[in-house]
């Protein structure tokens, strides 16, 4: 019996000590027109997205939702769709969020948690960049037979934008390197495949905040991945330092040698001498089709200069493959080891993605990847006109 008893305090103990960890955090707010939906807050882990709370919203519109945490954790507060409001509640703030349906995720006012007010103050000015770099884009695909003088006006007016951008984020950084907020910073990205921060030189942003963060929050798993993060890419870009000091102005491109939908095997280092779009694609991707028909543009504009684009296909089909370059009418280099996902080359070149391409100069030097049309117009003139 006496057993038993000790048995039933330890399982009390254990259950309060487990109630009592960590510190109350509350969202609520006011989500007008709501059709009586449901509202779900998520966590967002490293590795996966906890469900942490989700409840009906009512008929005045009002909502609570309730965690406990020990640190400052990032939340998704969403209506069970795509419409997603980003949250960075620390222990014990009380979230207050008001928005309506419809407008729900694109305009909303949030108080009682300052990093979360943050990250809309980042993802507002992110969206005026966004907006700006989209309008430029096709005010320049309109004028692509305009004169080169208004088309490097709209280049260097999308420069700046991209500048001013950056510029906005380490200021950010700077100025809040103690919150969390500073992180999501780090990571946000102009377009599906560029980060904001992107230069080799920003990884002296993250180790600064990483730095910073740990001082305040060493138990954090969003800090400690930052750190670990910073780590890597700091090893990343030393040795790739160390390999351009090794094989100095000789480096070369690890060669590609790989036949065309006729069999006649064509060599990337056959381009020698030329400025080269060193392109990843396959019929099956929409994406790469799309990205295919703005490369047509390019290479009208810049061939007889000296552009060459050579291309890898990801196909594992002869006819598939064929029947794309046919249909568009693809007029530049187009080669395939047929053998996907069993490629060679896309191990060689780090290729976990496609579409893709690298800017390579007339010294076989790699240039730049994955680049806006207006950036990658712009970088193509100028190693043309500079050779």
């Amino acid at each position: 019996m006496r057993k038993k008893i000790w048995l039933f305090v330890a399982l009390i103990v254990l259950f309060g000590l487990s109630c009592s960890r960590g510190t109350e955090i509350r969202v609520s707010g006011i989500i007008e027109q709501n059709e009586s939906t449901m509202i779900y807050l998520d966590e967002l882990g490293l590795s996966e997205i906890r469900k942490v709370d989700s409840t009906k919203i009512k008929r005045d519109g009002s909502f609570i939702l309730k965690d406990r945490i020990e640190v400052p954790t990032f939340y998704n507060l969403h209506l069970g769709d795509q419409k997603i409001i980003p949250l960075l509640v620390k222990p014990g703030d009380h979230a207050e969020v008001s928005a309506s349906y419809k407008e729900f995720a694109r305009s909303y006012e949030i108080s009682g948690s300052q990093e979360s007010l943050q990250l809309l103050n980042l993802n507002q000015q992110l969206a005026k960049t966004r907006y700006s770099l989209d309008s430029l884009t096709r005010v320049f695909e309109e004028n692509l037979d305009s004169g080169e003088e208004t088309l490097s006006a709209i280049q260097t007016a999308y420069a700046e934008v991209v500048k001013s951008q950056r510029r906005y984020s380490i200021g950010f950084i700077l100025e809040n390197m103690t919150s969390m907020a500073s992180i999501y910073a780090l990571y946000q990205k102009i377009d599906e495949t560029n980060f904001v921060l992107n230069s080799d030189r920003d990884i002296q942003l993250l180790k600064i905040t990483s730095a910073a963060l740990d001082t305040i929050y060493p138990e954090s798993e969003y800090v400690k991945s930052l750190k670990s993060n910073a780590s890597d890419l700091e090893s990343e870009i030393k040795n790739r330092s160390l390999q351009r000091l090794v094989h100095g102005a000789e480096s070369i491109l690890p060669e590609i040698r790989l036949p065309d939908p006729y069999g006649d095997t064509i060599a990337l280092s056959s381009l020698s001498g030329k400025v080269i779009l060193l392109s990843f694609w396959a019929s099956w991707n929409q994406e790469s089709i799309n990205l295919n028909q703005k490369f047509m543009n390019l290479y009208s504009k810049y061939h007889d200069r000296g552009l060459e684009i050579y291309q890898v296909s990801f196909d594992s089909e002869l006819s598939s493959w064929m029947k794309a370059i046919l249909f568009d009418e693809l007029p530049w280099i187009n080669v395939s080891e047929l053998s996907y996902p069993e490629s060679v080359v896309a191990m060689t070149y780090n290729i976990d993605e496609i579409p893709g391409y690298f800017l390579i100069d007339r010294q076989g030097q790699i240039v730049g990847k994955n680049m806006e049309r207006i950036i990658l117009d712009r970088k193509i003139e100028n190693l043309i006109n500079k050779d």
